[in-house]
């Protein structure tokens, strides 16, 4: 599996972020866009521009048009959580 440029990796692990360490994110997690945008303009000095879209071309996620926002793939949980992806987030 490919390895994530920084401002992707920010940006996937907000799916984690959002469920929690005890928890973690599963495939089918929906975050609307609205938290993404705030991811933006709560980091600086990262450039996101056209990230979401590498993350969709990456099949890491999947636009949810009717809800205004994304889901987690099962491919964007195996780059969090297994050793097939570049990521590694323990889960307890």
């Amino acid at each position: 599996m490919q390895l994530l440029t920084k401002p992707e990796d920010v940006m996937l692990v907000k799916f984690h972020e959002e469920k929690g360490d005890r928890v973690g994110a599963r495939p089918g997690d929906f975050l609307p866009t609205q938290a993404f945008k705030e991811r933006e303009t709560g980091t600086e000095g990262i450039e996101f521009e056209g990230v979401l879209d590498s993350l969709l071309a990456h099949h890491l996620l999947e636009r949810d048009a009717e809800r205004d926002g994304y889901v987690l793939t099962r491919e964007g949980y195996e780059y969090l959580y297994t050793r097939e992806g570049g990521r590694r987030i323990t889960e307890e």
